[in-house]
């Protein structure tokens, strides 16, 4: 384990390491090579792009945003590299931010009941910058959970660097019985400028067990835990987390997963220890009919923060898309989080932040894309004394390489 630790101090070669891992051997079992590059660029108005506290926190800017995606595929799995660059220019009061990243992703059936799986990915950008990624875009798959933005610490206009390394498995037992598991490294880091703030270590995994009971109903029990190490002496924490799960399909539009259990949080500071117990779980639903897609998550569970505490952490999700036209679609998103201190540290007792975006945009061909947005973003709690952004936008989005 320290070994696979000390590794993560090179994302880098980390991340091409597993790329290499995952490609196809040989030409023989290669099937087919995608690449796609997507780029945005835009303009618009925020009233105060960094949440920060303060006079004169407007500013008008432009911006410029880059992913290459680099796919193989064959009969047995998929390998993916995928990088994120994001540019801001600002008229006045702020200098030029970026925000960049690369995830490598890897699926390979092993056997018939057997399957692995590799993520590997590093995200660097300021918390709570808005506009980062692609306006009006929905992906499907999610990509590794980076614990960002850390909400605790919004506001404070620093760089959180993040990299975050999974590897697991799928073996199915039987027709009906499927066991899984994984193991999860990440690394966390701040700006130094704001000394209260404290870097993260983090190793964990997770085991579970899902049964069918018929082709569109399946339960499970899942168990994980974590223990984390920071940067600063006496700091420290760990979580186990034992939930049941359900699985079920309605029908063809309507699908929906469920887990619930509990949560216990051990976490250590210069002042002690402090020991929470607490409900844990996470829904997600989905609704695809006709025109329209909507989808709604909700979640519990805990996070390590930049304060050096491990604290509870809330959130839910709400997403709708409708296709006015064949070329015209409208896109809303409203998002809820909240994390919660448990053990006495200069982390504020809690802190809320929601954020809502309403964008339109239209396909000029099978390339290019053009609309316009409008979001809004508010965090509460900790003395923040309630900043909150309004950003307006236009913007227009091409992808070169592969439609797909």
């Amino acid at each position: 384990m320290s070994a696979m630790l000390n590794t993560m101090r090179h994302p880098v070669a980390m991340l091409l390491s597993a790329t290499l891992v995952a490609l196809p051997c040989g030409e023989a079992a290669a099937q087919s090579t995608r690449l796609a590059v997507d780029v945005q660029a835009g303009a618009g108005y925020s009233n105060n792009p960094f949440l920060v506290q303060g006079d004169n926190t407007s500013s008008g800017f432009t911006e410029l945003s880059v992913s290459p995606e680099l796919t193989f595929r064959d009969e047995v799995g998929d390998a993916s590299l995928i990088g994120r660059y994001h540019r801001t220019d600002y008229f006045g009061g702020y200098a030029a931010a970026e925000a960049y990243g690369v995830e490598a992703r890897a699926r390979r059936q092993f056997s018939p009941t057997f399957t692995g799986h590799a993520d590997v990915a590093y995200d660097s950008s300021i918390i709570g910058q808005s506009g980062l990624g692609y306006v009006g875009v929905v992906n499907p798959v999610p990509g590794v959970d980076l614990g960002t933005p850390d909400i605790a610490v919004i506001g404070l206009n620093q760089r959180q660097r993040s990299l975050v390394s999974v590897l697991g498995a799928d073996w199915r037992a039987s027709a009906r019985d499927t066991f899984n598991a994984d193991v999860r490294l990440s690394r966390i880091d701040y700006d130094q400028s704001v000394g209260a703030l404290t870097s993260s270590r983090t190793k964990g995994g997770s085991v579970g067990y899902s049964r069918s009971l018929s082709e569109r109903t399946s339960v499970g029990l899942q168990g994980s835990a974590s223990w984390t190490d920071f940067g600063r002496p006496g700091f420290s924490g760990s979580t186990y987390s034992p939930q049941a799960t359900l699985n079920h399909q309605f029908n063809d539009r309507i699908r929906f997963t469920l887990a619930a259990g509990a949560v216990f949080i051990s976490s250590t500071t210069d002042q002690g220890t402090t020991k929470v117990t607490g409900l844990s779980g996470s829904f997600s639903g989905c609704r695809v009919a006709g025109r329209s897609t909507a989808c709604v998550r909700a979640s519990s569970d805990a996070q390590a923060t930049g304060l050096g505490d491990i604290s509870r952490r809330y959130g839910g999700s709400f997403d709708y898309s409708y296709r006015v036209r064949e070329n015209d679609v409208v896109r809303g998103s409203i998002d809820y989080s909240r994390v919660t201190a448990t053990s006495q540290t200069l982390q504020p007792p809690s802190v809320d932040f929601v954020s809502a975006t309403l964008s339109y945009e239209r396909s000029f061909s099978q390339r290019v894309f053009g609309g316009a947005s409008v979001a809004y973003r508010q965090a509460t709690g900790g003395g923040l004394d309630r900043p909150s952004d309004t950003t307006f936008r236009l913007f227009i989005r091409t992808r070169l390489g592969d439609r797909r």
